[in-house]
């Protein structure tokens, strides 16, 4: 891609950013995960991560981050797709579920942010980066999920993560589930 290219695309991103009103502050936030046992077998996991850094790790460590944004937040929407799909894979490939005595679970039901929210998280860090080169500049985490499904109850568990996704908070819990039945009032609800 020559240089007046890169400027012309950077240009019109810019405008278009400014246009849709997204060059809007964000507050820091740490990389997270939730994992909800919901009824002894089924494993619920959520991820929060900052996608754009992620995906820079993955795809193109190489490039500056500035140059990165500029590049993928250009591209058409087929081939970010082709992208995407093999960030995922690799994403899913490095995240491991471990049971009691290191058995993997498998994660299934992968749900990933579509291609166009991606775009549009990615041209936003663009034009951040173009207003403020110097500024560190943060998204509000994208949203992932999976499920494990173990065929014994889960009593414990351990979790590995994609070196991209760099330190991420475990929250775990199992929910206590009760039925309220119409015009009742329930048992008192201890946290």
């Amino acid at each position: 891609m020559t240089g007046a290219t890169v400027m012309i695309r950077s240009a019109a991103l810019l405008a278009l950013a400014m246009g849709a009103g997204v060059m809007g502050a964000h507050e820091l936030q740490d990389n997270r995960a939730t994992l909800v046992l919901r009824d002894g077998t089924h494993l619920s996991v959520t991820l929060f991560i900052g996608y754009a850094d992620a995906l820079h790790q993955a795809l193109a460590p190489e490039k500056p981050l500035q140059e990165f944004l500029l590049v993928y937040a250009a591209l058409k929407e087929d081939q970010l797709q082709k992208e995407l799909l093999r960030a995922q894979a690799r994403f899913q490939a490095a995240t491991h579920v471990y049971l009691a005595a290191g058995v993997e679970s498998t994660l299934t039901n992968w749900v990933w942010p579509d291609a166009k929210q991606v775009r549009a998280l990615l041209q936003q860090r663009a034009m951040a980066a173009l207003v403020d080169p110097n500024g560190h500049a943060h998204d509000a985490p994208v949203e992932i999920h999976a499920d494990s499904n173990a065929r014994q109850e889960v009593k414990s568990v351990q979790v590995r993560f994609p070196d991209e996704f760099q330190k991420v908070l475990v929250v775990a819990f199992r929910p206590a589930q009760l039925w309220v039945e119409s015009k009742a009032l329930s048992p008192v609800i201890k946290f």
